[in-house]
């Protein structure tokens, strides 16, 4: 780095957005900290915790900071975490870094829960199925890419069900370090669909398109490392974590592009809504899954969604969502009739579908 004026205040630009980001996980942590206690019937303030974790602090080798700063900058954080605790937002877990277009599905169906990030959706699954997580949100399908297979299997094993879902926008942008010359930029980092989806955009630009990922993962290294001549196709709300600046919305090559989010929970949504999802694999006779369609056909109730996926049995696992309250008396004779016909089957949810 050459020392001048400019770029130490870049670098310190940088740093103080990668404190905020440890900042934010620290607290993320700790909120999962507090989940396991109470579920252990364990005190949630442990002030002898505190105590030795300053202790250790202020005992470890520096040069700059004194004892009175880091005890000073450490009981403000503890205060946070005290505040976030009593506040007591349910968790919802998202696949992606921070800044994810999953966390923007989340906040729209509930601004007032915390999302937290997973690495894999394995781990979105696993966290609900084992109450680390109050919701999850996964994506279930594209207008571009279709259906995320690998989130059918999951559901099919995990045994959560659907509280509810999102349809929404996915406005990709071009983010940038801020001060960056348009004409220097060389590469562009995203998630391989992304930069599928905006070829046209990254042709015109003359771009070197970079796989990474994640989309806000590409977004968070961008804003860590600063990379000459480099981009990132994320979301807005990305820019916005890592202090990115957007060059360019809308660069997907196909308009209003929608992607539709499912939201799981351990125990299903009690007071129906305006769709319904099954599952249930059927006997292998002919006309088999054609009489279950029918009886949708005949009660004038709207299909959205039918797809299967392979079991381990060898056979097919049927996901069908419809537009009707699981409640409905007419849904109940029809899913009745459904599972006394099939080898298997599992009611997945009713539950509020919202477009935004």
């Amino acid at each position: 780095m050459d020392l001048n004026l400019q770029s130490l205040r870049h670098e310190i630009d940088r740093l103080d957005n990668s404190i905020l980001q440890m900042l934010q996980k620290r607290l993320e942590v700790a909120r999962l900290v507090v989940k396991f206690k109470r579920e252990q019937h364990q005190n949630v303030n442990v002030p002898e915790r505190e105590l030795q974790i300053l202790e250790s602090l202020k005992g470890r080798e520096r040069s700059l900071l004194s004892a009175e700063v880091i005890e000073e900058i450490y009981r403000t954080i503890f205060k946070e975490s005290k505040r976030l605790q009593s506040e007591g937002k349910p968790l919802i877990a998202f696949q992606g870094e921070h800044g994810a277009f999953s966390e923007v599905a989340a906040r729209k169906w509930n601004a007032d829960l915390a999302p937290i990030p997973c690495q894999t959706v394995e781990e979105v699954f696993e966290g609900v199925k084992i109450g680390s997580y109050d919701y999850g949100i996964v994506p279930i399908e594209n207008t571009v890419g279709g259906i995320v297979s690998q989130i059918n299997a999951h559901l099919l094993a995990s045994k959560l069900f659907i509280v509810g879902a999102v349809e929404m926008s996915v406005d990709h942008a071009l983010l940038i370090v801020p001060g960056t010359d348009y004409r220097n930029l060389r590469k562009v980092y995203s998630q391989q669909a992304a930069l599928t989806e905006c070829k046209t955009f990254v042709d015109l630009m003359k771009l070197q398109p970079v796989a990474y990922y994640d989309t806000a993962g590409a977004a968070k290294m961008l804003a860590e490392t600063w990379e000459d001549g480099a981009a990132a196709i994320a979301s807005e709300l990305a820019a916005r974590y890592y202090n990115l600046e957007v060059l360019k919305t809308g660069i997907a090559d196909a308009r209003n592009t929608r992607t539709r989010f499912l939201i799981l929970a351990r125990n299903p949504q009690e007071d129906g809504g305006n769709r319904c999802s099954v599952t249930f694999t059927m006997p292998d006779r002919p006309g088999m899954l054609f009489s279950a369609m029918k009886m949708f056909a005949e009660a004038e109730i709207n299909l959205t969604r039918v797809t299967s996926v392979p079991t381990d049995q060898g056979n097919y696992a049927f996901f069908i969502d419809f537009a009707a309250d699981g409640t409905d008396e007419r849904v109940a004779k029809i899913l009745n009739e459904i599972s006394c016909q099939a080898e298997s089957y599992r009611y997945l949810g009713s539950y509020t579908e919202m477009n935004r």
